[in-house]
């Protein structure tokens, strides 16, 4: 274990829940720094044995951050991409997506090399890790905290496959095979209860934060994050929107169907939060 005095965190989910957003917003901030290089991966890829998918996507996304970088002239823009591109570029060449090195990956996150307080990695599929892995993750510094972004389950679950489909129809199509029993994948990822049941065997209390998207833009939910992390409080621009997903319409009877199928989650979330909230329950329909 290396202990300093920074503060690792990770956001581990939920996907489609706010957590590019928060990236860009803690990114910005002062007393805190992450590579620009979002989801690295880096567990679940150790965990899992699929470090090579991901590693393989890296080339794309510098092919297609520079050619957005030649097609921009705000410097500013310009600086972040330049930035983006070498950040990527040196993940991909320090991690093979197979071979477990913590001190090169805390060096990549900043730990002992940079001066900010927190210092941190994006991945939201960290959230679907076995707690033995979850507890490795949290054994590798000696500071380490976690948030975890809450959605509307059935919103999420939509969210995500208006993101992944070509267009309403293709949305559609997918949320009615997760509702015949597909769409695994996505399904393992619309599991708050069983990624905050595993946090919360390997952190204190104090040292899990859980926020509602639906309440994420706004000061007081970013000033409750600052202070968790015990950083300055900021202000952020709480109406940028950050890889938004397709537009549809989702009908009564598919939303219906999906809270019964999801219906575990919201038990739990019941639970854990002591009720649930009136962002959720105003959404809720019956059959």
């Amino acid at each position: 274990m290396i202990v300093t005095s920074q503060t690792l965190i990770y956001c581990a989910g939920a996907a489609k829940a706010g957590t590019s957003w928060l990236f860009d917003t803690l990114y910005a901030h002062p007393d805190c720094f992450f590579p620009t290089t979002k989801e690295l991966h880096y567990w679940d890829a150790l965990q899992g044995g699929h470090g090579g998918f991901f590693r393989d996507q890296l080339p794309d996304r510098i092919a297609d951050i520079r050619g957005r970088y030649e097609q921009t002239s705000d410097e500013g823009q310009r600086a972040y991409q330049e930035a983006n591109m070498a950040d990527i570029q040196r993940w991909y060449d320090q991690f093979d997506g197979k071979t477990r090195d913590d001190a090169a990956y805390l060096d990549y996150v900043g730990i002992g090399r940079v001066e900010a307080k927190i210092v941190g990695d994006f991945t939201p599929a960290y959230a679907n890790l076995p707690v033995d892995w979850m507890r490795q993750m949290v054994e590798v510094h000696g500071d380490v905290k976690a948030i975890y972004l809450l959605r509307e389950p059935v919103d999420r679950l939509w969210s995500h496959f208006r993101m992944d489909a070509a267009d309403e129809a293709g949305a559609l199509a997918k949320m009615d095979a997760f509702l015949d029993g597909g769409e695994e994948i996505v399904a393992r990822r619309s599991n708050p209860r069983q990624a905050l049941n595993r946090l919360g065997e390997v952190l204190s209390p104090e040292r899990l934060h859980v926020e509602l998207f639906e309440r994420l833009f706004s000061q007081a939910a970013l000033t409750r994050i600052c202070d968790f992390l015990g950083i300055r409080r900021v202000s952020a621009a709480f109406e940028k929107k950050v890889h938004m997903s397709g537009k549809g319409t989702l009908d009564d009877n598919r939303r219906a169907r999906a809270q019964h199928a999801l219906r575990q989650q919201y038990n739990f979330i019941e639970r854990f939060l002591g009720g649930l909230p009136d962002e959720w329950t105003q959404k809720m329909v019956t059959a």
